[in-house]
């Protein structure tokens, strides 16, 4: 699949908000901290803990949090809580749910609990009242929906009286903020088993009466959905993407459908006949999650701030180092792949990997996609060294004498 991406760190929070979601933005700024998984000993209990926040940061209080059925816990006012879950378990699907937000469920694993996870919750974007006896179409942004007179029905299939009310969500799956607070892991459910999903779009709809109790579409009945597809996600966006429900149970996708995109509209269109569940635009991943170490070939150091790109036989990815010269990029799986470096430190001078041969390597054999940055599905795979350039009026658009074709200069993406 020759489909960019972009990294987990391109797109992340300011700087105030990076210091709210604290273990979030640790992890995009350190991606090499947590490489390899900690399960210690089994305990005799299990408990995870954290904090709920709202998109800017704060605090939300009185957050339900379910397990299936079950109502487990409600965090505090100061957005804290904590889920005892008695004997450990390898996935816990925890749901949470506040008024005025799209529910969020998290997956985790009960064998390696621990304190200070951190949980947030999006507020519902759009509201519209409307009249489900008759036709209804409506935009959000380049995204649209319509519903076609008396297709909705109240609860047991009663018939609906008096205003709807239609409450809708998109998720830029480029924006790492927006990312933590779409539900799951990005894993789903098929014939063959569980596979990764690299996503074009996650939406939330929900359905209401003017009681607020949900509605469901009528048999025979569906709804048309346009879902725009993010921008930096069109440089070549696949034909047909699968449509899956979410499964908040099991914290997984499943594939009820499928999507077709329209290049006049730039999004992917089709009908669903149920809602009130978040849905998911996706293909299964091809790609694999890797971390890049520049180093300076002078004396070894880390190289922060620098532009890395990695070029694949189909795939390529582009993104920039953080403070301890690592970057997380997508390259297609068991695959040989060679990246480059570039950019300019504090002294005003350029550096560039285009000083030495090409530097390749090659990639692991499993499917993940940038959502694992910072886990051990995206393991350290080597270092690219600079050198500096010398008589380079400006931070070069290339590196050495192997300028990036303009069809490959991508920003790189995840999930």
């Amino acid at each position: 699949m020759a489909t960019n991406r972009r990294d987990f760190m391109a797109a992340g929070a300011s700087a105030g908000m990076a210091a709210a979601l604290g273990p979030v933005a640790a992890l995009a700024q350190n991606p090499r901290a947590s490489l390899s998984p900690i399960v210690p000993a089994l305990p005799r209990r299990s408990r995870i803990a954290g904090r709920v926040l709202d998109n800017t940061g704060r605090p939300v209080g009185r957050v339900s949090i379910t397990r299936g059925d079950a109502v487990v816990a409600e965090s505090g006012v100061d957005g804290t809580f904590s889920v005892d879950l008695g004997a450990p378990e390898p996935r816990v699907a925890l749901t949470f749910t506040a008024d005025g937000y799209v529910p969020n469920t998290r997956v985790y694993d009960g064998r390696a609990p621990g304190t200070g996870t951190v949980v947030v919750v999006w507020p519902v974007a759009h509201r519209v009242k409307f009249d489900p006896a008759r036709d209804f179409e409506t935009s959000f942004e380049r995204s649209r929906i319509r519903i076609p007179a008396n297709a909705l029905a109240g609860p047991n299939g009663a018939p609906v009286t008096g205003p709807a009310e239609l409450r809708f969500t998109l998720f830029d799956v480029t924006s790492a903020l927006q990312r933590a607070a779409a539900p799951g892991d990005f894993s789903a459910r098929f014939d063959r088993g569980i596979r990764r999903l690299d996503s074009y779009g996650i939406f939330s709809g929900e359905l209401r009466d003017a009681g607020g109790q949900p509605l469901t579409v009528r048999p025979g009945a569906a709804i048309q959905l346009a879902i725009a597809v993010p921008r930096l996600l069109l440089k070549k966006p696949p034909r047909q993407v699968g449509f899956f429900d979410f499964e908040a149970a099991t914290g997984r996708w499943v594939q009820t459908g499928g999507f077709s995109f329209a290049p006049e509209t730039l999004t992917y269109n089709g009908s669903v006949n149920r809602f009130n569940v978040a849905h998911n635009l996706d293909v299964p991943a091809e790609t694999v999650c890797i971390v890049l170490h520049v180093v300076q070939a002078w004396n070894g150091s880390a190289v922060p701030n620098a532009t890395v790109i990695a070029h694949g036989p189909g795939y390529s990815s582009q993104g920039t180092t953080n403070a301890n010269g690592d970057v997380c990029l997508l390259v297609d799986r068991n695959a040989s792949f060679w990246a480059e470096a570039y950019g300019q430190n504090s002294s005003s001078s350029y550096y560039s990997s285009g000083a030495f041969p090409q530097q390749n390597f090659m990639s692991p054999n499993f499917e993940s996609t940038a959502a694992d940055c910072g886990t051990a599905l995206c393991p350290y795979v080597g270092n690219v060294v600079v050198d500096i350039i010398v008589g380079v009026p400006g931070l070069p658009g290339h590196t050495g004498s192997r300028p990036i074709p303009a069809n490959r200069r991508t920003t790189p993406r995840g999930r």
